[in-house]
């Protein structure tokens, strides 16, 4: 039942672009930072991003650099090499030769039992701390699969085509928050839907990118930071974490002028019709 709605869940999320500015979650305000904002590096295809220490790591061009953060030293500074930070002591999950693999703080580590055939080439999980036992992983293939808290596998996303001639977008990278729990999402990175977001564990998605280029090439969360960074084909971007944003607000004047502009265009609309009834002879009733 889970997967099916979140298959239902991410038609409606995959082509509705602005579902996630609905509604105003906790803390959402009118003078909220911008869902995503640009760190820098526009007009240039970053590839991986990851933290490292004051600032963070990018590869862009096929060439790794260093980015500062903001309120972090001027000039860039990367302090560490990043890497993986388990789960605070619990258990933590990787991928190997296509299935999902738990290792314990003792070193020793078990296939999971239910865990799908990927593919030898998968290389995407995440594990959100804050929902212990909850797994997501991404096949070979590009289908999104979860492990629920209690154990059971299943199909949590499969991604719609991005048009009538094209295909559905890749997925290029899945983040969670697995050294603190700061909060239960897992993010999903497309090269084409920008990022979805789940705050289940993989049951359930929706999109969350207002402001953020459709193609992103790789996600990465920073704890300490509260923040997830995002490598797109136009420069790396940074969302700290917040409730839901607010929707947009518009000036007076401005908002007035929106109006009146969907009501010319109905109206040319609706005397275009018209005039086409009266030119086949159809009277309206």
């Amino acid at each position: 039942m889970g997967s099916e709605r979140a298959h239902r869940g991410v038609a409606a999320a995959v082509a509705a672009a602005g579902l996630a500015l609905l509604g105003g979650g906790s803390g959402a305000a009118a003078t909220a930072e911008p869902w995503w904002v640009p760190l820098g590096l526009r007009g240039q295809a970053v590839t991986a991003v990851a933290p490292a220490g004051p600032g963070l790591l990018v590869v862009a061009g096929g060439r790794q650099r260093c980015v500062a953060l903001p309120g972090g030293p001027r000039a860039p500074v990367c302090a560490r090499i990043p890497g993986h930070q388990g789960e605070g002591g619990g258990p933590r999950w990787a991928l190997r030769d296509g299935r999902v693999v738990e290792q314990g703080p003792g070193g020793g580590s078990r296939v999971d039992p239910g865990s799908p055939d990927l593919g030898a080439s998968a290389r995407l999980l995440a594990a959100p701390v804050a929902l212990r036992g909850a797994v997501v992983a991404v096949a070979a293939d590009g289908t999104v699969w979860r492990r629920a808290e209690t154990g059971g596998w299943g199909r949590a996303l499969l991604l719609l085509p991005a048009g009538l001639l094209a295909g559905p977008p890749a997925v290029t990278g899945v983040a969670a928050f697995d050294a603190s729990p700061v909060t239960t999402a897992v993010y999903l990175a497309t090269d084409g839907y920008a990022v979805l977001v789940s705050t289940d564990g993989g049951d359930d998605w929706f999109r969350a990118a207002p402001g953020l280029p459709t193609g992103v090439l790789d996600i990465a969360t920073d704890g300490a930071a509260r923040a997830v960074y995002a490598g797109t084909r136009d420069g790396v971007w940074v969302h700290h974490l917040q409730g839901l944003p607010a929707p947009p607000v518009y000036p007076q004047q401005a908002l007035l002028a929106r109006w009146l502009g969907i009501a010319a265009v109905a109206v040319v609309a609706t005397l275009a019709a018209l005039a086409a009834l009266a030119r086949i002879g159809v009277r309206p009733t």
